[in-house]
């Protein structure tokens, strides 16, 4: 796969080491919690080379770049604790070196992600880590969305529509024509979700696929494309060339017309809970039919498929109280501008609590949590911009109680978010 080089020089580095030498880098602190950083992670963490981190978060340390960097101390004899620093205020530390501090034990790290919080948030952090159960085990699926290989091709702009063909735009040969309608479905990008609500929007992707009946999904065949969608087989065709050219010239085989990944093909027309890959709060939606497909990647977002017996409400409003979100700060790349990574990576391990339905103050609270969070997207659905924060405060104030917080650990939560 992809990785950062870096990692490359920090393995060479320890191996030039002498036993009694130091080694120091500034680097970027992406590979503490990407998949590309585990075998660096196990090196370090193997040998309690961890010394000293600066952990500079989001703050930009080199003027006219966007840079998510830390000063890594290595010790190649090991240590058994490691001091964890972090900058908030990148001009105070410049000044004085100062910073939230924090000694961590070499036990604490391994190959696993490296998630540190200091200060005030520790003890709160550290409860929240400890409960069980987690997002993608209540989940039979966290998915990406859709990889095309051709937007420009594949996402269209609707004009007007009946019920058999509508009118387009496409940005690929710039021109407006009419296609049938079985095939377009609705788009969102990563900015379109919203919290507890999707945003309409014009966007349609062309999806040449159907279901089968035991639930796969397969490229439909040209001689029924050519029957039945003769419209859309036919602007297919006009552009052959271009979707051929695709992937180095890969894509030119009897499936050209379709996509270049088949990730997520199967459910993305499911009924699901979905969040965009970044954003400066939780901003989780609910999808009930399915009908709102979604891309992949830069701008993208991600799908939730739960398992039963959760609610598909109850588990929205917990993904978007401020207690989970304070927990996914605390993991989740900081971007700068106060943006955050919503990853699959990242809100795969959200804590979720598990309600006994026997108890009866806990049931209470499932009842009272799923009606507020359907009050919400009632209202989100006559209007988006519908303010619902009193209602969203209410599901703050159950989640507290459902997961024992105490006051002093509301008040760190409260005080993070602002």
């Amino acid at each position: 796969g992809n990785y950062d080089i870096c990692v490359v020089f920090v393995e060479r580095g320890l191996e030039l080491t002498s036993n009694s030498g130091q080694l120091a880098y500034i680097l970027s602190h992406k590979f503490f919690n990407a998949k590309y950083g585990e075998p660096i992670r196990e090196l370090l963490s193997g040998g309690g080379h961890l010394r000293h981190v600066v952990h500079f978060g989001d703050q930009q340390v080199f003027p006219g770049a966007t840079n998510y960097v830390c000063l890594l101390f290595l010790a190649k004899a090991g240590v058994k604790e490691c001091l964890w620093c972090q900058v908030d205020d990148l001009d105070t530390w410049l000044s004085s070196f100062s910073g939230k501090k924090r000694a961590v034990s070499q036990e604490r790290f391994t190959r696993s992600e490296w998630n540190v919080v200091v200060g005030r948030q520790t003890r709160l952090f550290e409860k929240l880590s400890k409960i069980p159960l987690h997002l993608e085990q209540v989940a039979s699926r966290i998915f990406q969305g859709l990889k095309t290989g051709a937007d420009k091709a594949y996402i269209l702009q609707s004009i007007c529509a009946d019920r058999d063909r509508c009118r387009i735009y496409s940005p690929l040969s710039d021109s407006e024509l009419e296609l049938e309608t079985d095939l377009l479905h609705p788009l969102i990008k990563g900015g379109d979700g919203k919290r507890f609500s999707i945003a309409n929007t014009r966007r349609l992707i062309l999806f040449p696929y159907r279901k089968e009946l035991a639930g796969s999904v397969s490229l439909i065949s040209p001689p029924i494309m050519q029957k039945e969608y003769p419209l859309t087989w036919a602007y297919l065709e006009a552009n052959r060339a271009y979707l051929e050219a695709r992937e180095h010239g890969k894509m030119k085989h009897k499936e050209w017309y379709g996509y270049t990944r088949v990730q997520a093909l199967d459910v993305v027309s499911m009924p699901k809970l979905f969040t965009p890959d970044i954003s400066p709060i939780a901003s989780f939606s609910f999808d009930e039919t399915g009908e709102f497909f979604f891309t992949g990647g830069v701008s993208g977002g991600y799908g939730i498929l739960l398992d039963p017996p959760f609610v598909p409400e109850f588990v929205l409003g917990l993904l978007n109280s401020r207690l989970l979100d304070f927990f996914l700060h605390s993991i989740g790349t900081q971007m700068r501008g106060g943006w955050y990574s919503y990853e699959a990576r990242f809100i795969r391990r959200l804590p979720v609590r598990k309600l006994d339905p026997s108890d009866k103050s806990e049931a209470a609270l499932h009842s009272e949590l799923v009606k507020l969070v359907k009050r919400i997207l009632k209202a989100k659905e006559v209007d988006q911009s519908a303010d619902t924060e009193n209602l969203e405060r209410e599901i703050d104030e159950r989640v507290y109680r459902l997961y024992g917080l105490t006051k002093d650990e509301i008040k760190v939560v409260e005080e993070g978010r602002g």
